[in-house]
């Protein structure tokens, strides 16, 4: 990619970000509700036009913008060799690299849901969204037999990353690398769960 194309991927994924920020402080402060796309372009410092040149509506805006895994890590995937598990968690690793992060916004996102619940359903869009490209990776690898599995596993390594997500955020002293070998311990002592109900998950 051309130097001034990443710039400018990355000044539009910085706006995005403000956009976002400024949609969550606005919700936290006047109730979501009595937010608008007007107070929120304002609070953001940019035009309404700008606005809704990133975001469709309000609700979009509280999520913020989801990016899909970059065609060259899927590619990577695909050409791989090791263990699904591994190769699935080096994915995600890579996905995380790629500045998509804001420990300010998880917490902000931690606190608006802690007042509002009734706004989780809205930010359950985007653990699906990464679930659907958990799917497609792993049927590309085990076959379209496997998607009831792979279903399954979607599910339970999405969740296990956004719960590692809110520990990071919470957290000043864990770094960004930390979280998908979090994400991978919960899963494991989910398994020793599945295979042995008596044995104590560890920490």
């Amino acid at each position: 990619m051309p130097a001034s194309s990443t710039l400018r991927d990355r000044r539009r994924l910085q706006t995005g970000h403000e956009i976002q920020s400024a949609t969550l402080r606005l919700a936290l402060r006047e109730g979501f509700e009595a937010v608008t796309t007007e107070m929120i372009a304002a609070e953001a410092g940019v035009s309404l036009r700008t606005f809704f040149n990133y975001y469709a509506n309000k609700e979009a805006a509280l999520v913020g913008r989801r990016p899909e895994i970059d065609p060259e890590i899927i590619d990577w995937f695909e050409q791989a060799s090791g263990p699904l598990m591994d190769d699935l968690f080096e994915v995600l690793s890579r996905h995380l690299d790629d500045g998509h992060l804001s420990r300010e916004t998880i917490r902000l996102i931690s606190t608006l849901l802690e007042r509002s619940p009734e706004l989780v359903p809205i930010f359950q869009a985007s653990l699906r969204n990464l679930a659907g490209q958990i799917v497609s990776l792993v049927t590309s690898r085990l076959g379209e037999a496997a998607r009831p599995e792979a279903e399954l596993l979607a599910e339970l390594v999405s969740h296990a990353l956004g719960h590692a997500i809110r520990s990071w955020s919470q957290s000043d002293d864990m770094s960004e690398a930390e979280i998908t070998g979090l994400a991978r311990q919960h899963i494991e002592n989910v398994g020793k769960l599945i295979g042995n109900g008596n044995e104590t998950p560890s920490r």
